[in-house]
């Protein structure tokens, strides 16, 4: 075995040690929540996690479409065009479609399981929902490519990772070690910051130039946070990971197989 191949098994048994077992990737009908799966494919297959994509429908475009004399206008065409609910229903199935196909294609290189569903609501707050032991969730609607480079003090640098903590954390917390993991595996420097707010969080993310945001599942759960959450879905410039709660711990023998998905 190579080197790079114990380093890999190595950050990948450590990472299942987290309790950590599926990904949820969280689409929508904005085209960059797709790019998600760039970064998404390395913390699958370094995890060794099972895939479960989840379209959501947003329910503000619905209640749009319901008013009268609702319009839509293009920026690109600069023409507008009638924005009912027949015209929603068809964007959305549109981009669902095309949010399957690219999860279906990045399971295959990945040599991932994966499953995909469409549930309707605000698009943090579903998958939130959603979520339950062992559930990491992903999502991404800013349009600055995760791997760029950063400029921190002067000098150019990879995107770091920038990891949020509740307060008086363990550094043996699986939450902490997740966060090393993933820099590990993704070649970038470690920032972390404690019990911080969304407006502090945000900020320092496009400070950083942060490639990756993860953040504990309790901590937005608690207020402020719970009044910010779909504003800072919308504002965060970087690609958002929330863990939740760690599933029991299992030997390796008892984690089910992989497959790459037909």
């Amino acid at each position: 075995m190579s080197a790079a191949d114990n380093k890999g098994s190595q950050i990948a048994a450590a990472m299942r040690q987290t309790g950590y077992r599926r990904l949820i990737l969280g689409f929508d009908h904005h085209e960059e929540s797709r790019t998600v799966l760039s970064i998404a494919e390395h913390v699958a297959a370094t995890g060794q996690i099972e895939l479960a994509g989840i379209f959501v429908e947003d329910t503000e475009l619905f209640e749009l479409a319901a008013l009268p004399f609702s319009t839509e206008f293009m920026i690109k065409t600069r023409r507008r065009q009638s924005f009912d609910l027949p015209c929603v229903e068809r964007e959305l199935r549109t981009h669902m479609l095309a949010s399957h196909a690219a999860l279906q294609q990045m399971a295959r290189r990945a040599h991932r399981s994966f499953s995909f569903r469409t549930v309707r609501g605000r698009l943090l707050r579903t998958l939130m929902q959603e979520a339950s032991a062992g559930d990491l969730i992903m999502l991404r609607r800013a349009d600055k490519p995760w791997h760029t480079t950063a400029i921190v003090g002067g000098h150019s640098v990879h995107a770091p990772v920038l990891q949020v903590l509740p307060p008086a954390v363990d550094e043996a917390a699986p939450l902490a070690v997740l966060g090393q993991q993933i820099a590990q595996e993704l070649g970038r420097p470690l920032i972390r910051l404690t019990g911080s707010t969304a407006e502090i969080v945000e900020t320092t993310a496009r400070e950083v130039g942060a490639a990756l945001i993860i953040l504990p599942l309790e901590l937005l759960s608690e207020k402020p946070w719970q009044d910010e959450l779909e504003l800072f879905a919308e504002r965060v410039p970087s690609t958002v990971l929330i863990a939740g709660i760690p599933a029991q711990r299992r030997l390796d023998s008892d984690m089910s197989k992989d497959y790459s998905p037909a």
